[in-house]
């Protein structure tokens, strides 16, 4: 038989770790996993294609330039200057230094220039004035033939001759 006085102290320590525990789950945060469903939008029939009809007001052809900056000089030249140290001796390499910059600089300059020549466009611009009173305006990048006063149609987001 074991002595009593071990049952209350057992209990006490039973009770003791019952009350952490219980206070433990108190301060625990409960993890609610969401599981999401998407499912595949529905599929409406496409809406009926209605066509506008209008007048070409204006053509206006756009042209876009990147501009220069200089940027391309002062790298070429830095990097110019660098190459061109690494020549000569004492006069010698200042004068192969000056010389790198120069040279880096109009190398620089021109790649620059021919970067932004690359990245010029041209298109038109498409104004028209709709039999219901709107105006729009269109970009595109070719004509196609199409000039000031033609009657058009707006089909699919496009204008066509009408």
């Amino acid at each position: 038989m074991r002595p009593l006085a071990s049952f209350p102290l057992r209990a006490a320590a039973l009770a003791a770790l019952a009350t952490v525990a219980a206070l433990a789950a108190g301060c625990a945060v409960p993890v609610t996993r969401v599981t999401r469903v998407v499912d595949e939008p529905p599929h409406y029939a496409p809406a009926p294609a209605w066509d506008r009809y209008g007048s070409v007001t204006r053509i206006e052809e756009v042209q876009t330039s990147a501009q220069l900056t200089g940027g391309g000089a002062v790298l070429g030249g830095l990097v110019g200057g660098v190459v061109g140290n690494q020549f000569g001796h004492g006069g010698g390499r200042a004068a192969m230094t000056a010389l790198g910059v120069f040279g880096g600089a109009v190398v620089g300059n021109t790649a620059e220039r021919n970067q932004a020549a690359a990245a010029s466009s041209r298109y038109y611009r498409v104004f028209v004035r709709f039999d219901d009173g709107e105006r729009r305006e269109f970009d595109y990048s070719d004509l196609a033939g199409l000039h000031n006063g033609e009657r058009v149609r707006l089909h699919d987001g496009a204008l066509q001759r009408g």
